[in-house]
């Protein structure tokens, strides 16, 4: 029996999770295809999200109780993971699979979550106080989970500068970076974002030992 490579790489790239996110762009007209560079609609939203900053943080839905509850829920599914035969690499299989931009972890396509609107404009939503774009959500989240599996911060920071620019897209699609992507270069605030997550993660890691300690 012949086992074609492209049938083997296939089953290894194309997940459920990755097929339900496709219907799920189709659906919301957004392209069957997207990467770091992409800058267009994001799909519908529960809330709605003004694509202006201004200073009055009461013109913004606060997202922060159900965005730390993504990051509580993520941090336990993979906790699970890791506990598994291989965890390890299954863990980092998932982030390669589910933190590319469109699929489950972007939280720029999650509904409760901003992204931008049908002109492509920036969306906002009210975070811990602070009025943060849709990339900033979903840095965060990437660095609050790196941190929680161990990953130095540099080298997450790292990966997000190489996924920026198509580096990791064999892995992630199977396919190669087309020119537009080979351009992209993950921006300063993207990189800033991420440390936020990682300090956010301390954060949590001292409210749980205070948890223990009482």
């Amino acid at each position: 029996m012949v086992v074609k490579i492209s049938t083997f790489v296939n089953k290894l790239i194309r997940t459920e999770d990755k097929k339900r996110m496709l219907v799920w762009r189709q659906i919301n007209n957004c392209p069957s295809i997207v990467n770091a560079a992409y800058d267009g609609y994001t799909g519908v939203k529960l809330k709605n999200f003004p694509t202006v900053k201004h200073n009055h943080t009461s013109f913004y839905p606060d997202i922060t109780n159900d965005f730390d509850a993504l990051k509580k829920d993520l941090l336990h599914e993979v906790i699970g993971l890791k506990r598994k035969v291989f965890g390890r690499l299954k863990v980092l299989k998932k982030f390669l699979d589910n933190f590319a931009t469109g699929e489950k972890w972007d939280t720029k396509f999650i509904p409760e979550f901003p992204g931008r609107d049908k002109n492509g404009k920036v969306q906002y939503a009210l975070y811990k106080n602070q009025i943060v774009p849709g990339n900033y959500l979903s840095n965060n989240i990437y660095g609050f989970m790196c941190a929680a599996i161990g990953l130095p911060e540099s080298f997450a920071k790292f990966l997000g500068r190489i996924y920026s620019f198509g580096a990791l897209e064999p892995l992630i699609s199977g396919k190669f970076p087309n020119k537009n992507l080979r351009k992209f270069r993950d921006p300063v605030s993207d990189q800033m974002a991420i440390s936020t997550g990682y300090r956010d993660f301390a954060e949590y890691c001292k409210k749980m030992q205070k948890l223990k300690i009482q």
